[in-house]
């Protein structure tokens, strides 16, 4: 059975507002890094701090990312059960990757410390990271239901013309 144009345009709808509650819902989901020890997030403050190259169109990114982790970290020494799980948001969580992925240095000792570091944080961050693309894939699904939502509405609208309403003119 065709819908017709406006139970599309209802569907339509409805489905845009799912898809904006479940962006808004992603926007404040924070995912779970834990960082094993400490020292771990003072290190990662250190090669944020000594080792990264910002620039204009992350420093922004970078500052939010170093602020969160140092509150982190501040909560982390004042645990009595010792946690060591750092919360991200979606755009912490990037920024992360990002930075640990750009980071240069010089020297022998610095490239043992921040593979080690690497090693020990690496895995849980891809995990978070696997996480949110699961997430941003479901979203990815619904914009492909709104496209698909249009074309119907776009096909339904188009004018239906029968044979014999064509006119010939000499």
């Amino acid at each position: 059975m065709e819908k017709t144009i406006t139970e599309l345009k209802d569907l339509r709808a409805q489905l845009e507002i799912e898809v904006n509650e479940r962006q808004e819902e992603l926007a404040l989901t924070e995912y779970a890094v834990n960082v094993e020890e400490v020292k771990n997030v003072s290190a990662i403050l250190k090669q944020i701090d000594k080792s990264y190259t910002w620039d204009i169109k992350n420093a922004a990114f970078l500052i939010n990312l170093y602020d969160t982790l140092t509150t982190q970290k501040k909560i982390m020494l004042n645990d009595k059960e010792g946690a060591t799980t750092i919360a991200l948001n979606s755009l912490q969580l990037n920024t992360l990757y990002t930075v640990l992925t750009n980071i240069t240095g010089t020297g022998i000792e610095a490239a043992k410390l921040f593979t080690r570091l690497l090693t020990n944080v690496g895995a849980q961050i891809s995990d978070a990271l696997n996480e949110m693309a699961d997430n941003n894939k479901t979203i990815q699904g619904m914009h492909v239901e709104l496209a698909e939502l249009d074309r119907s509405i776009e096909e339904a609208s188009k004018p239906e013309v029968k044979a014999d309403e064509i006119e010939y003119t000499k």
